[in-house]
């Protein structure tokens, strides 16, 4: 992954296992080739996924927002087959804390 610029540190724990931590990571978004219409920004969610596909998006600012939205649905993902997310013992992460703007709109309808 090219310069993280945006880092999140949780822990994660799946039924009948010890809790483990989760580094989400989100990358630099960068233009691809010549097209001044494709951008792809870097994401991981570790050790969940060792490889994710960048996410690709029509500029910088898009191709951000649907790598954050990628970690977010894979951490979804994660506690839909029974895993809880956590700060601390006690501290559950909300998910939809972290959904912004026009997401927060749509959903409250």
């Amino acid at each position: 992954m090219n310069s993280v610029i945006a880092n999140e540190v949780i822990w994660g724990q799946r039924p009948d296992e010890d809790a483990f931590m989760i580094n989400i990571q989100i990358g630099t978004p960068y233009q691809v080739g010549d097209d001044p219409m494709e951008w792809a920004c870097p994401v991981a969610v570790l050790p969940l996924y060792k490889k994710l596909h960048d996410a690709h998006g029509v500029s910088s600012l898009h191709a951000l927002c649907l790598a954050s939205s990628l970690a977010l649905d894979v951490l979804q993902g994660f506690k839909e087959k029974g895993g809880v997310l956590f700060y601390s013992p006690g501290e559950d992460v909300p998910l939809e804390s972290y959904a912004f703007g026009i997401a927060m709109k749509q959903v409250s309808r």
